[in-house]
């Protein structure tokens, strides 16, 4: 971990280069004309550059880094929320904002025991870290308020993971986002890049945790104008006393609620089942490129676990010519390094034989169809998005559309009593046509676009594409007008 002072010299113009974004996601942002004439450039101090690396190893608990030196972890069997609990140190001197949120929350009787059910795989991992580094245990809620602990989360400005990274944040911190691989989805990447990007906005922020995560909501060029804005005007600069948008001004009390009752569920009539103080995942390095499918088959762990403990996989497979780190459930570690051995490992060449078919169909003037490489329209699924309005719930949307409200809610990864934003969009069953495209030599996103009567920036999101690169053999889902 790098020294707080460093950081805080170093990230003293940070405000220039990140800004507010909508939906408590890590902002990107433009600069204002005076941070523009400022002599003092930006910059960020990269995840990488000190020392963000996951283990190098085969198989090891995820209570172990790279250098074999165990976590910071007084786990041995009992509650994870008694740690939770005995490491919070932030207080809200019961400040009414955040008493009008626990008031909101304590409608709901299993608001607790949802969150401890979504916890339940990531939490031990993410406090093992917070613990190691020093920070507070309210931090360990934070996924609650962005994602409900959801690592395969997108937003509609294109956050994504549990931590809700933007792309360019992501990027800066050091998590790999290619046509393989989104590793804002990686919970074991992500949290340490979220953490480490916490650190810098904290030393930014002179230690000030309030403003630390308003600057994660909003953005740090956003807190950093408003406690100016008020210096200015002989203010107070605290959180409290900001003029911030309505969003940011309800994510923190959401935090420090939910720290709350955490922390004395009892006390608001509210109960929050134990969590057993144990490892739930391990980490295995697969020594080549893998298929998950084939990997579930050969080691009789079920595909859909590997696919949820993995959603950074965009093609639940790993890239060609590199090895890759998998997240499996804690117990099946050495029965899937086994498999590995076992199982048929993807290789590049395998990829490469593929890609050369491709192109010599491609080179054959009358092999060439009128639509290039598009398989016939499966009859599902099928798809539209629904931007929600002010007031809107799922059931009224689902009889809107005629679908199952349970089916709405399972498409969009939602629970069926959870609350809409006005602005969120919904995918909705049963409208646009699927296509199965297969890339080709000479296709760009582009021409595929324009050929099904798409945009690129569908076509990136129904593939959940950080960019427009393609290579031959690459498979794309279009939703096409039928």
């Amino acid at each position: 971990m790098p020294d707080v002072s460093r950081l805080a010299r170093t990230l003293c113009a940070l405000p220039l280069l990140l800004a507010p974004v909508l939906s408590g996601c890590v902002k990107d942002s433009p600069l204002t004309r005076a941070e523009q004439d400022s002599d003092a450039r930006p910059q960020i101090v990269s995840a990488r550059e000190y020392g963000f690396v996951r283990p190098a190893v085969d198989i090891s608990s995820l209570e172990t880094t790279s250098s074999g030196q165990g976590l910071a972890t007084t786990g041995g069997g009992g509650n994870l929320w008694t740690r939770v609990r005995a490491g919070m140190r932030l207080q809200d001197q019961h400040n009414p904002r955040v008493e009008a949120v626990i008031a909101r929350f304590k409608r709901d009787p299993r608001y607790l025991t949802r969150l401890n059910d979504r916890a339940r795989p990531y939490l031990r991992l993410i406090v093992d870290e917070i613990a190691r580094r020093g920070l507070p245990m309210e931090l360990a809620l934070l996924p609650q308020v962005e994602s409900r602990y959801n690592p395969g989360a997108t937003s509609s400005k294109a956050a994504a993971g549990i931590w809700q990274f933007m792309p360019y944040t992501g990027r800066a911190m050091g998590l790999r986002q290619d046509q393989w691989y989104d590793e804002r989805r990686d919970v074991l990447a992500s949290t340490r890049a979220a953490l480490d990007y916490l650190e810098q906005l904290n030393a930014q922020f002179d230690g000030d945790w309030a403003l630390t995560m308003a600057a994660y909501n909003c953005g740090p060029g956003c807190v950093a104008n408003a406690v100016e804005r008020n210096r200015r005007q002989g203010k107070p600069t605290d959180f409290w006393s900001l003029q911030l948008p309505a969003e940011t001004r309800d994510y923190v009390p959401q935090i420090l609620a939910t720290a709350r009752l955490v922390a004395t569920p009892g006390q608001y009539g509210l109960a929050l089942p134990p969590l057993p103080d144990r490892p739930q995942l391990e980490l295995i390095r697969t020594p080549g490129a893998v298929e998950l499918a084939k990997l579930a088959s050969a080691s009789g762990v079920e595909l859909a676990t590997l696919k949820r403990l993995n959603p950074g996989l965009k093609r639940a497979r790993t890239a060609p010519g590199a090895q890759a780190n998998l997240l499996v459930p804690a117990g099946s570690g050495a029965l899937l390094r086994k498999a590995l051995a076992q199982a048929e490992v993807v290789t590049p060449a395998a990829y490469s034989a593929s890609s050369r078919v491709h192109i010599r169909e491609r080179a054959t003037p009358q092999a060439r169809p009128a639509v290039a490489a598009a398989k016939p329209a499966r009859t599902a699924p099928k798809a539209l998005v629904h931007v929600v309005k002010r007031g809107e719930t799922l059931s009224a949307i689902a009889r809107r559309h005629d679908i199952g409200v349970r089916s709405l809610a399972e498409s969009n990864h939602l629970d069926l009593d959870d609350t809409l934003r006005p602005g969120q969009k919904l995918r909705i069953p049963g409208s646009d046509a699927l296509v199965t495209y297969r890339v080709r030599s000479g296709d760009s996103m582009s021409v595929i676009a324009r050929r099904y009567g798409v945009t690129v920036d569908d076509l990136q999101r129904w593939n959940a594409l950080s960019d427009s690169r393609l290579d031959i053999g690459d498979t794309l889902r279009i939703y096409r007008k039928s």
